[in-house]
């Protein structure tokens, strides 16, 4: 038996978050790159490794909200499968074929220190640029952790390894956590919190000082609390009732204060990045905007320059690389400093709604057209 995806209405001002999250890591990466200077603000947005964290919990919200009745082991896993792949994959090959020039010049010219520079590549170019394109293709490179092979071509796509994994984790993550009641709910995000500081701790001290930030920054495994407490706020959500949901508001406000305050006195920060400190907090603002999706004071955030930002956004995030590595290598980093922002978006526009959007629609296309031609054949073998 088949079970019927029922799909729920846009959230339009977690769409806009997206945007602003996008734009935090193309900041960091700017300054990282030499383009701007802005020590203080790639300080306080660490890298843009935050950012990447409020997306993996409003990942785990956002397929909660969307696929509320249709993912299970007996479900439609083929369509669902489909809709995930047509959702990322397009954008990852436009990625590696813009990266393809810088790449090409950079081995034809053995420019040495930007190979090492851009890739983290000392010698074998050719061995480590063919297996980093490999693990680019087949979406791995968070799960491998070698600089050689996963800074090469496009180094944010370790976070498509996590999302990836998260997609083939949810449809049996999903059956389970609806089965739990609230508290049990509340008692399993909490578990789930400091198993993960526990575990970022433990690389930290027994793992090599060169393998130990990869582990703790880009491992899917590391992050899939994160995912995790997308799922259960978006269950506990849509649980409570307008009345329930303020005193719920206001105990894990409590709580969460009482955890920040006795981790702040008891616990070195030297061992936790920041991203873990904001998950929870990013679990609360989601929740909010959920809840009040909608609500006169949110209108800026339904802005439809601001919704076209945000679903081009995932186009920015994985394009911004291999286009400003591409303006590096051939142009240098004297090019249009803070003008790189619009540009940036201009070009993430352009991929999104020209290229990948239309692939992506192609895709879906395809896989109904084929379930729906399986369905003929089985209903005429049963007539028959």
């Amino acid at each position: 038996m088949r079970t019927i995806s029922i799909r729920s209405p846009e959230l339009a001002e977690l769409t806009a978050c997206r945007s602003i999250a996008a734009l935090c890591v193309v900041v960091s990466h700017l300054h990282a790159l030499g383009f701007i200077s802005v020590t203080s603000v790639h300080h306080y947005l660490d890298g843009g490794r935050p950012a990447v964290s409020f997306f993996f919990v409003l990942s785990g919200f956002i397929l909660n909200h969307n696929y509320c009745l249709s993912v299970s082991r007996t479900g439609r896993l083929r369509d669902y499968a489909i809709a995930r792949f047509a959702r990322l994959y397009p954008t990852i090959l436009i990625a590696l074929l813009v990266a393809l020039p810088t790449v090409i010049q950079l081995y034809a010219s053995d420019d040495r220190a930007e190979l090492l520079s851009l890739y983290a590549l000392k010698d074998n170019y050719s061995l480590w640029l063919s297996l980093s394109a490999l693990a680019q293709l087949f979406v791995v490179t968070g799960w491998l952790p070698v600089a050689s092979l996963n800074q090469p071509w496009n180094g944010p796509a370790w976070s498509l390894s996590c999302e990836f994994f998260f997609y083939a984790a949810f449809p049996f993550i999903q059956p389970l956590v609806r089965g739990l009641d609230t508290k049990r709910l509340l008692l399993l995000c909490l578990l789930g919190w400091l198993i993960q500081g526990l575990w970022i701790v433990s690389v930290h001290i027994f793992l090599p000082s060169n393998r130990a930030p990869f582990i703790i920054s880009q491992f899917p495994l590391t992050h899939l609390f994160e995912f995790l407490v997308g799922i259960i706020a978006g269950t506990i959500s849509a649980r409570l009732s307008p009345r329930q949901f303020p005193r719920c508001l206001q105990w894990a406000l409590v709580v969460g204060l009482v955890i920040l305050c006795t981790v702040t006195a008891t616990w070195s920060f030297d061992s936790l990045p920041r991203y873990y400190f904001h998950t929870p907090g990013y679990a609360a603002l989601i929740v909010l905007l959920a809840r009040y999706s909608g609500a006169r004071l949110l209108t800026p955030l339904r802005a439809p320059l601001l919704q076209q930002l945000g679903h081009s956004s995932y186009a920015l995030y994985m394009l911004h690389i291999p286009i400003l590595s591409l303006a590096l290598v051939f142009y240098g980093r004297d090019t249009l400093g803070w003008f790189w922002i619009p540009t940036l978006l201009c070009l993430s526009y352009v991929a999104h709604y020209l290229i990948a959007e239309p692939l992506r629609r192609t895709l879906v296309d395809w896989s109904r057209s084929r379930t729906t031609q399986v369905d003929r054949e089985h209903t005429f073998e049963r007539g028959k």
